[in-house]
């Protein structure tokens, strides 16, 4: 490599640049080979592709019968000094290797050839080991990471929506910076987490969310999961191991599935390279709610100036006093929730160095995201730089080694659910009269000429005004709780690990690997003094968190062909898993003076405590795979934990895995368009364990401080508080057991294929947190009971309906149906609780023994033997006694359809989310009708007959008014229970790729710019303007929506370069 400088006298800067660009270049290269041209060689150039002419990037070019080699850049190209009557062997995975004599050419262009039998598939499976498809024996997708960056999300889990059969993932109703749920094949675990475990580079991760599971969330706050703090742009494959079977070798953590994530190498890049990769989206709401612009502020028809509902005159308008005093039109605001909106803003930059060689790679990434909520004074912040190397350090020992540090800054996360600060649902309780024009001057906000807006603050008292009727509480400022109530939080994370390999032999070698996943973390939360009912002298909230996991293995592999035949890889290893954590909490209940700010010292009442865990599994663990002709497989796997967290009688458990594969096409040859074809069977036990401290009562202390305003001093008080759950010293891990059944086919030439699993798994001695009677001094217990079953299909096709030399057009379809059961419970129990107490008094989500996971109960209509509602005599639907089923939010079936279309240099494509059945209580909804805002409640503002019968049987003839219907239908569940099924197009790109001619004369490789959306379009729901897949929570509570913030539509461009 050449660096050339020009002199320019006027910019010292730019050569400090250049010269710094040409160091590192120099740098880098001391790792590389350079052949010398000696004796009599010749340089050969060329460029290898595909059958289409699309370049073939870290193709592998050498000079047969030598170690002279080189790898394709790009482009494809590649420069080898080659003998001139020597020939070049060609080989990339997937593909017909070739060999082509040089016959003293200087220029050698290669086509290469698909493996029609795709023999040399290659996937990453459990431990990070690497393994041919063909001889698997359960379900595994594989995403790249190029489906990752360009629809980006700021979480990878959101990229893999409606891409991976069985794989189910919802997003908490708060943005970009909020946490998903990510289920694989139904619901296992009862009262623990159901989130399958997150592998980077062969390392599990932390991979927690903090979504917000009670009745105001956890003060409203979703703090986001590990899983976003993996960079797309890092990501090579992920792939998703769906069964037991195929999590087998992580024992206790493997109990939901493993989403196994490896990571870039540089290793498909030839010298030195720079790609740069921008992409720029504005957001803005999906859609919205329909509100009425008919009725405003009032109640029975008639305005009154303090009334929160929408129930009054209609507006026309017509002079009305408003509640300071001040003359006003009464005239509706429209839907001018998008005044008080923002267009929102995510631009994400990445940089990539690469520099290989022969026996060393270097890759160096940065990613910084941006992002301005469409809220406003919500933003968030991320930057991750990762640097990745591998070494051959001698011919049999090998070292690769990765760090990643994520920085991330969030100011004022929406808050969520019945939290006073939820702007969305403070709108939905808005009068339709109000205009977010007279809120902007809260205290100390002015308007743009200095004036403080008279409408938000109270002349006399200061005060700014909270609107309320005296029963429902208050509607808060938008702009209060925006501005005045905040929070912020920052955290910093490391996530790495180093790893040595020897191999003694070509068939024998062993890994050590040691990885560590370091994460610290702030939070602060303030909430001003004044209208806030909850807080009416202010709060302030601090916590602070640090925690790590570090695993330690080792890893023996045995690869040979034991007879012409058969052949053996076989493995043997162990794990240390450790993880560590503290916290601190501090909270404040009133300020001793508000005017000096938001800190501990200020507050009437203090509390502060602390907490920590600690945790440990011991592993050990071996593999034996058996290969008979390329044409029959088992594999046999077996792992043995001890827990820390269990007695020493129940710590030992033992997880053992059989799978066979048959690929029938090679045993009948003669198969016609069918060129691939294979059946498999699994079988897996694996389980989980308990979370540390669950085996004795113990106390904690908390240390309180309390402002006494007689002495004016700060007084210590220590209190100790006894856990409200029991002991559980017999407790014992849970355990799934799993068998699988699949077919794989592809026919034509690979341009047809089809993947089908059934799966039934059961997941028996489940820890449950069980109610006990309050004479034991407790509220729960921790037992072993319970038995759930999942059982389901899958099906995933992959097809290419046209192939030419200019256009392609590819097509996937993922389709899966899950049946879940709740078979036992404990004696005496037939029913738990999924969600918090506080909200069983709207619904209860609950797991029912003979029902169903997450079961929706709560009042339905009181009906006849003929279904009819049955009417009070006020003309108002009655509501049964007690508590029945109304449905359950997991989906009957769930399916995805990805097309892309290739013509030349441009590029389409396209994703459809489908899932269908399912049922969720809209919170939303049944807000807006309350407070009579949403256009659903326009018809029998003067007088409405609710269709249904009296207790005698006669149709229904009592007017009533529809303040007084949707007033009464509060106290059901039924009405606000919504059908879930929704079709949405989640993703669309369009690209152009500059052509090489183009490029020819520069440094640049590629360049590529596409249109890029995400969440375009809701293609069809039932939930009136509302998302049905979003909720309050990532938690086990499913099923329950609640004043969310609107899914985002994301529309932009995204630039990719490459050097």
């Amino acid at each position: 490599m050449m660096c050339k400088t020009k002199r320019k006298r006027s910019n010292p800067f730019g050569a400090k640049v250049r010269f710094l660009i040409c160091f590192l270049a120099f740098f880098m290269m001391l790792s590389g080979t350079v052949y010398s041209q000696t004796g009599n060689k010749t340089t050969v150039k060329g460029i290898v592709t595909d059958a289409l002419g699309d370049p073939l990037i870290g193709a592998t070019v050498a000079e047969k019968g030598t170690t002279n080699a080189t790898m394709t850049g790009v482009d494809g190209d590649y420069t080898l000094n080659v003998s001139p009557d020597g020939t070049l062997a060609v080989t990339f995975v997937g593909f017909i290797s070739m060999d082509v004599p040089v016959n003293g050419q200087s220029t050698v262009d290669i086509v290469l050839q698909e493996d029609s039998k795709l023999l040399d598939e290659v996937v990453v499976t459990a431990l990070g080991i690497k393994r041919d498809k063909k001889s698997l024996g359960y379900a595994l997708q594989e995403i790249k990471g190029d489906q990752l960056t360009e629809t980006r999300d700021n979480n990878v889990a959101n990229a893999l929506a409606g891409k991976v059969a069985g794989l189910q993932i919802k997003q908490s109703g708060t943005g970009i910076a909020g946490s998903s749920r990510i289920v694989l094949r139904g619901n296992n675990s009862i009262g623990g987490n159901n989130q399958p475990l997150i592998v980077v580079d062969g390392v599990p991760i932390n991979s927690d969310t903090s979504g917000t599971d009670d009745y105001w969330g956890n003060r409203g706050i979703d703090k986001g999961s590990g899983m976003a703090d993996i960079s797309p742009d890092d990501i090579e494959t992920m792939s998703v191991l769906k069964g037991p079977a195929a999590a087998a070798l992580y024992g206790s953590r493997a109990g939901n599935g493993v989403i196994m994530i490896t990571t870039k190498t540089g290793a498909n890049k030839k010298g030195i390279g720079i790609t740069l990769n921008s992409n720029l989206t504005f957001d803005s709401p999906m859609q919205m709610p329909k509100y009425q612009n008919v009725y405003g502020q009032g109640t029975a028809g008639e305005y009154v100036q303090n009334a929160i509902g929408s129930w009054g005159a209609k507006m026309t308008g017509q002079e009305t006093t408003d509640l300071m005093g001040r003359k006003t039109k009464y005239s509706p605001e429209g839907n001018d929730i998008t005044d008080f909106l923002r267009t929102g803003t995510t631009w994400t930059n990445s940089a990539e160095l690469v520099s290989t060689s022969d026996k060393n790679t270097l890759r160096l990434s940065v990613m910084n995201l941006s992002n301005q909520s469409i809220v406003p004074n919500s933003d968030f912040k991320k930057t991750s730089v990762t640097l990745r190397g591998t070494a051959k350090l001698t011919d049999k020992l090998s070292f690769d080694a990765k760090l990643t540090y994520v920085n991330q800054k969030t100011e004022n996360r929406v808050k969520l659910a019945y939290d006073p600060d939820n702007v969305f649902l403070n709108h939905l309780m808005m009068p339709r009269s109000f205009h977010f024009s007279d809120f902007t001057g809260t205290e100390g906000y002015a308007f743009p000429k200095g004036t403080i807006n008279p409408v938000s603050k109270n002349p006399l008292s200061g005060i700014p005004v909270a609107w309320t009727d005296g029963i429902s509480g208050m509607v808060l400022n938008p702009y209060w709780a925006t501005e005045k109530d905040t929070n912020s939080d920052r955290k910093h994370r490391f996530i790495g690990f180093a790893s040595l390999k020897y191999e003694f032999t070509e068939w024998l070698n062993i890994q050590g690997r040691y990885g560590m996943d370091y994460m610290s973390s702030q939070y602060k939360d303030q909430l001003a003094a004044g209208p806030t009912y909850w807080y009416p002298t202010g709060d302030f909230m601090m916590s602070k968190e640090d925690s790590y996991e570090v695993n330690a293995d080792f890893l023996i592999t045995f690869n040979k062909n034991l007879t012409e035949k058969l052949g053996l890889v076989a493995t043997a290893g162990g794990n240390i898993m450790y993880r560590h954590g503290e916290g601190m909490l501090g909270q404040t209940t009133g300020l001793i003076n508000p005017a000096y700010g938001f800190t501990l010292a200020n507050g009437k009442k203090q509390a502060v405590s602390n907490s920590a865990f600690r945790k440990q599994i011991n592993s050990l663990y071996a593999t034996a795979s058996f290969a008979w002709n390329n044409m029959v497989y088992l594999d046999l796997t077996a792992r043995n934990d001890w827990s820390s967290t269990l007695n020493s009688d129940n710590r030992s458990y033992f997880y053992p895995s059989v799978g066979a594969s048959w690929l029938f096409t090679e045993t009948f040859k003669n198969t016609g368009p069918l060129n691939y074809g294979k059946i498999r069977l699994s079988w897996a036990q694996v389980g989980n364990d308990t979370e540390a401290y669950q085996l004795f009562n113990y106390r904690t202390l908390t240390t309180q401080y309390v402002y006494n305003p007689a002495t004016e001093q700060i007084e210590t008080i220590i209190q100790p508080l006894k856990s409200d759950t029991k002991s559980s010293y017999d407790l014992k891990n849970e355990t799934i057991n799993s068998y699988e059944l699949g077919l794989e086919l592809k026919a034509f030439n690979n341009r047809l294929g089809l993947d089908f699993a059934y799966y039934n798994k059961e997941a028996k001695d489940q820890i449950l947190k069980m109610n006990v009677p309050s004479a034991t001094g407790y509220n729960y217990k921790y037992v072993n009971a319970g038995n759930v079953r999942n059982r389901g299909i899958e099906l995933v096709l992959s097809g290419t309906p046209v192939q030419t030399k200019d256009f392609t057009w590819d097509v996937a379809l993922n389709f899966s149906k899950n049946s879940n059961k709740i078979l036992k419970l404990a004696d005496g129990i037939t029913q738990q609780q999924l969600q918090h107490p506080s909200l069983t008094q709207l619904l209860k989500i609950v797991a029912t023994e003979g029902g169903a996971y997450g079961d929706l109960l709560g009042k339905a209509y009181k009906r006849d033997d003929n279904g009819n509602i049955i009417v009070n005599e006020k003309g108002l639907p009655e509501f049964a006694s007690g508590d029945v089923k109304l449905g359950n939010n997991n989906p009957d079936w769930m399916g995805g359809i990805s097309n892309t279309f290739k013509y030349r240099d441009f590029d389409f494509g396209f994703q459809i989310d489908m899932r269908y059945g399912g049922e969720v209580y809209m919170g939303s909804i049944k807000t807006g009708a309350q407070y009579g805002t949403l256009d659903l409640t326009l018809d029998g503002r003067e007088s409405m007959v609710v269709k249904g019968v009296t207790a005698s049987g006669a149709e229904n003839t009592v007017a009533t008014t529809a303040q007084a219907y949707w007033a009464h239908l509060q106290d059901g569940a039924e009405p606000w229970i919504y059908d879930a099924t929704n079709v949405r197009l989640r993703e669309v790109s369009l690209g152009y790729k500059l052509p090489r001619k183009v490029l020819a004369k520069t440094p640049i490789y590629s360049v590529k710019l596409s249109l890029v959306a995400r969440n375009l379009w809701m293609i069809y729901s039932k939930t009136k303007g509302f998302d049905p897949e979003a909720g309050y929570t990532t938690g086990n509570a499913q099923g329950f929506e609640m004043g969310s913030m609107p899914t985002l539509r994301s529309i932009g461009f995204n630039l990719n370069v490459a050097f």
